[in-house]
């Protein structure tokens, strides 16, 4: 299927990682044979994404200067999603040093910006358009569309962040409500629509890896 050195059919580069001072060890992604990368997509380094992940067109993961990042099963990084990470940060995950990771079931928004050291918790969905740089998110969180959350800051499991909101600060952090009743259904849905959505592209055409 390469055409040629980390170039896929439909213009998907998956590619090693520039040796750099920060990152000198080369690697190349692992992708689950399950997950569906769709055409246009760029995924360098060292990242993992697991089974029945799915990639959306021209999204982008560039683990290319920073420590590995992991995409969870299930999860869906939908279209033009940029992730990266700050050279030499990371976040430890059962004692591993990891410059992103993304739990199970999640939820990212077309062209949302996750930029790492970051961890988002399982089922936890981002909207459109969210801006993150740096923070410990948790897991059954709705962060809804042009929220921006930075400086490291850490969100409990079952908050909410309303659209636009700025969260940089630990204790507007604290302060986040749980999420309304009616959110608490919005990511599941939404995981099970991109899951069908990924096994119909994958049996159905050729706009995947």
């Amino acid at each position: 299927m390469i055409k040629r050195d980390g170039l896929y059919p439909l213009q998907q580069i998956i590619h090693e990682n520039p040796p750099m001072q920060e990152v000198p060890d080369v690697k190349k992604p692992h992708i689950s044979q399950e997950a569906v990368v769709s055409a246009g997509s760029i995924i360098i380094g060292d990242v993992t994404i697991a089974e029945d992940a799915f990639v959306g067109f021209h999204a982008i993961i560039r683990s290319d200067s920073s420590y590995p990042m992991f995409i969870g099963p299930r999860t869906n990084i939908q279209d033009y999603v940029l992730i990266h990470c700050h050279p030499a940060e990371y976040i430890e995950v059962g004692e591993k040093p990891m410059g992103v990771f993304i739990e199970d079931s999640v939820s990212i928004l077309h062209h949302a910006a996750p930029h790492g050291p970051l961890f988002i918790g399982r089922n936890t969905f981002i909207g459109q358009h969210v801006s993150i740089y740096g923070a410990l998110i948790g897991r059954d969180c709705v962060i809804m569309h042009g929220a921006v959350i930075c400086n490291y800051v850490k969100i409990g499991d079952h908050r909410f962040v309303e659209p636009g909101q700025v969260v940089s600060t630990q204790e507007q952090a604290d302060a986040l409500p749980a999420v309304p009743e009616t959110y608490k259904h919005l990511n599941g849905s939404i995981v099970d629509h991109y899951y069908r959505l990924g096994k119909s592209y994958r049996e159905t055409t050729n706009l995947f890896l």
